[in-house]
């Protein structure tokens, strides 16, 4: 800077303080010129060698103000208190909640509570805390916490109000602070959200299976910021819609479900790059990655979505990989119309979507001979597909991977993640991609025969010609949704058909047993009889619906436990307005889980 400014403007947005999310100012400073420039691209105090810089200081609210509230739900007043907190000699505002139920369902946090006491608790994470000095304004004391512009709320903060105070900062001048001090103040500080517990559900295999080998995975659609527009979504507070508070409460929702493979979709290009794949890494997981071929202008930068498979590298390794742009196989398609159509054509069916496939092999090998079985081997490459006929129609080049007739002899497995365009206008374009990668799957299934699993994001609700032809292998003629068919894409009806056994793996959930669980007999509650599938995976303010599927071949894989699924009245509460995503789950759609043996052939152990 090479003059001296003032600052005129400083705010958090959103405003809400929630532990372990970085908060970040928006700070607006004035030259001596009347030019305007941000905090972004002004050093902080101490950041380097400038004469003018801002300096920043972040505090804690020491002493409450009047009356007491809850220590999870800041909004709300307390009416419980916890006793053992108070002869642990906790933070007395730790031991308020709004209500019993409130304090059960945070009760791991005062376990640690009460073991720490003060000694664990204590502000800097052991170090010796400042003495709280008042605040230059108002009547209440505050601890400095932080010098940076960057503070992320610590266990510490909870409960506790926040106060940002930035000034322009004069190295040279005998008092450094020019101008007046710009001052903001946070609500309380809320802790981490405790997304709801959801287990895996066992259940009776439908067949003899193999003792050893099994696997979970996992489908997510996450709701990328690019879609997470507050008018979108108007029942989810503003703070629990930004991404620094999704990003992370997405992570701890997946890590605790520690599914094998995680099929992932609208996962932001650049999230992918700086959050996801490094984060995940850490947790043991390997990554692809294949984005949408559309990108968007966000922030300064392009990006798009797409969809991402994860895969624990300690049970699983890459053979290979395809790169279904179903763009390509549109614009192929679009080739054989007259040329007074091809416009139309090409306007229908070019939609961005995409799909990943990929071809893994098992490190754990199946059944009870795992010691005499053969290893991965080295040198085991990767590939791309330019489209969808061609990326299914090239066969893996390893040759390991069996010819027909013969056994493999290593387990592989192939994964198909995918998300299928959503407008509802659109369930000829819905249908036509779901068709496309089911051909093109049938390809590798011809040049391997291995167990397949196809996931994701299909937009289509049960009942649909797209999920008919998912469960069914084919699409009756006189389904309605055949008549929406503007550009002949779709007849004859007959064509619309595939050869693989695939099997939707919750709606094996809906054949009673003679010795249910008491967990099997809720998650069964908790399907559409009609369908057999999940009542929901998306609910939002103004929609219910069943958007996502795992599905299965089922004469290689089978089911044997399914993530627990969950009530309407668990996620709306008690208003009708709310949804996903929520301070709790922070996508729009719910995660759903199985997990698969691999069926017993004859003459195994």
């Amino acid at each position: 800077m090479a003059g001296p400014f003032q600052v005129v403007v400083a705010r958090l947005t959103p405003d809400t303080p929630v532990c372990g999310v970085p908060l970040e100012p928006y700070v607006l400073a004035r030259r001596a010129d009347t030019s305007t420039v941000t905090g972004g691209d002004l050093p902080a105090e101490g950041a380097t060698d400038a004469r003018f810089s801002i300096k920043y200081r972040w505090y804690r609210s020491v002493v409450t103000k009047s009356g007491q509230v809850c220590w999870a739900h800041s909004d709300r007043e307390a009416t419980v208190q916890c006793i053992l907190c108070l002869r642990s000699r906790v933070d007395i505002r730790k031991s308020y909640h709004c209500s019993p139920e409130c304090m059960r369902e945070h009760w791991h946090f005062h376990r640690e509570f009460h073991r720490g006491g003060r000694g664990e608790n204590g502000a800097g994470g052991g170090e010796p805390a400042r003495a709280p000095t008042p605040a230059p304004h108002g009547g209440e004391a505050w601890l400095e916490v932080g010098c940076s512009p960057i503070y992320t709320p610590c266990f510490e903060d909870v409960g506790s109000f926040l106060k940002l105070e930035c000034v322009a900062h004069d190295a040279a001048a005998p008092y450094h602070d020019l101008g007046k001090v710009v001052t903001t103040l946070t609500p309380r500080v809320r802790p981490e959200p405790t997304p709801p517990r959801r287990g895996m559900v066992p259940m009776p295999p439908s067949r003899p299976v193999l003792r050893r080998g099994g696997f979970t995975l996992l489908t997510y659609n996450l709701l990328a910021e690019l879609y997470a527009a507050p008018e979108a979504f108007p029942h989810c507070p503003a703070w629990a819609l930004a991404w620094p508070y999704r990003a992370p409460n997405l992570l701890r929702e997946l890590l605790a479900h520690d599914a094998d493979v995680l099929c992932l979709q609208e996962v932001q290009s650049d999230a992918f790059a700086g959050f996801w794949q490094p984060e995940l890494a850490r947790a043991g997981y390997a990554a692809i990655f294949k984005k949408k071929t559309a990108e968007m202008f966000s922030k300064n930068s392009y990006v798009t979505d797409g969809c991402a498979t994860f895969f624990k590298k300690d049970r699983f390794a890459l053979v290979k990989k395809y790169e279904v742009e179903f763009n390509k196989a549109a614009l192929s398609l679009a080739d054989s119309f007259p040329p007074e159509q091809k416009k139309l054509a090409l306007s229908r069916l070019l939609k961005d979507n995409v799909a990943l496939i990929a071809v893994l092999e098992a490190l754990d090998v199946p059944g009870g001979g795992a010691e005499g079985g053969e290893g991965p081997s080295a040198g085991t490459g990767t590939g791309t597909g330019t489209g969808a006929a061609n990326a299914a129609g090239a066969a893996p080049a390893d040759a390991a991977l069996a010819t027909p007739g013969t056994a493999p002899r290593r387990q592989l497995v192939c994964v198909a993640n995918t998300h299928i365009h959503s407008n509802p206008e659109l369930s000829d374009v819905k249908l036509w991609q779901v068709h496309t990668l089911l051909k093109g799957l049938e390809k590798i299934a011809a040049s391997a025969d291995i167990p397949m699993l196809l996931a994701g994001d299909f937009n289509t609700l049960p009942g649909s010609a797209a999920h008919a032809l998912l469960v069914s292998g084919g699409v009756p003629h006189h389904h309605p949704e055949l008549s929406n068919d503007p550009l002949g894409i779709l007849r004859p009806a007959a064509k619309l058909q595939h050869g693989l056994p695939l099997a939707s793996a919750y709606a094996a959930l809906a054949v009673p047993g003679e010795a249910d669980s008491a967990g099997l007999v809720r998650q069964r509650r908790r399907l559409d009889l009609a369908t057999a599938e999940p009542r929901w995976t998306n609910l939002t303010g103004n929609f219910k619906g069943t958007l996502d599927y795992i599905l299965y071949t089922s004469d290689s894989l089978v089911p044997v436990a399914t993530l627990e699924l969950m009530e309407e009245s668990e996620v709306r509460g008690g208003g009708a307005d709310g949804g996903l995503p929520s301070e709790f789950l922070s996508s729009d759609h719910l995660a759903l889980a199985v997990t698969f043996q691999y069926a017993a052939v004859e003459g195994a152990k």
